[in-house]
């Protein structure tokens, strides 16, 4: 089934929940095919949901992006489903917490230090890699990757792993902005702070008060407030931008 030319398609990794979930509502309101991609089943109510809202076709893939044949075939599978993949969002993440703290960097088992680097920086660079050509071929695409403030500067509540690998996120970035610019493909990142979501939810509600009185803005953020950054990057109108880290961290990070 290929979409009608004039619709793009849109791929987002972690759509079952938070900003994931938001900037599939959000890219789909702008006219949209959207397909998500999370570990959970739930993903597929959303998908449900979504369609439901904005009568165009949405699709959801249950796919654990830790695995590479995983995350490989559901690139090939959609783009053979739907035709193309015009905009990527490389949302999906994991950070996990030692009893509701960060690990210390001796702390960090070898299998869980691979996990994370598996699902927050390979798996981005495998699904850029996969749908790059299509979007060299059309002259037009999208990919905008999730960074995170935890990978911009040092953080009371942020491990070794999720920084390293948002840090990485950004550099690998950077490369992919710099050989898909004379293609008219853009690459960007979101640099999220402290936003309402489970996963800092994880975090111990002392470590989240003590955190939220070091913000200027004396308050986390929404889902939906990161979603409109990624949805204006994945616009015609964000065109002449790439290589770009945007933080919405209400002032956490300021360059």
């Amino acid at each position: 089934m290929n979409i009608e030319k004039t619709l793009k398609v849109a791929v987002i990794t972690g759509a079952a929940i938070g900003i994931g979930a938001a900037t599939a509502r959000r890219l789909a309101e702008a006219g949209m095919v959207c397909v998500l991609v999370d570990r959970s089943p739930e993903v597929a109510q959303i998908a449900a949901d979504i369609s439901k809202k904005t009568g165009l076709p949405t699709y959801s893939y249950v796919v654990d992006l830790a695995d590479e044949n995983q995350t490989v075939n559901l690139a090939q599978l959609v783009q053979a489903r739907l035709g193309r993949v015009d905009v990527l969002v490389n949302n999906a993440g994991i950070h996990p917490k030692h009893h509701g703290g960060k690990f210390t960097i001796e702390s960090i088992e070898m299998l869980q230090w691979q996990q994370v680097l598996a699902i927050n920086l390979t798996a981005p660079f495998l699904l850029s890699k996969a749908v790059l050509p299509g979007m060299r071929s059309r002259g037009w695409g999208r990919i905008i990757n999730l960074a995170s403030a935890g990978g911009r500067t040092t953080s009371p509540v942020v491990s070794a792993h999720y920084s390293a690998s948002k840090a990485g996120i950004i550099g690998f970035t950077r490369t992919l902005a710099l050989e898909a610019a004379p293609h008219g493909i853009t690459a960007n990142c979101v640099s999220p702070g402290p936003i309402e979501t489970a996963m800092s939810g994880a975090s111990s509600p002392e470590a989240i008060a003590a955190f939220t009185a070091t913000l200027p803005m004396k308050r986390y953020g929404k889902p939906s407030e990161v979603a409109s950054a990624i949805a204006f990057l994945a616009s015609d109108e964000a065109s002449f931008i790439t290589g770009a880290i945007l933080d919405v961290a209400g002032g956490r990070f300021m360059p």
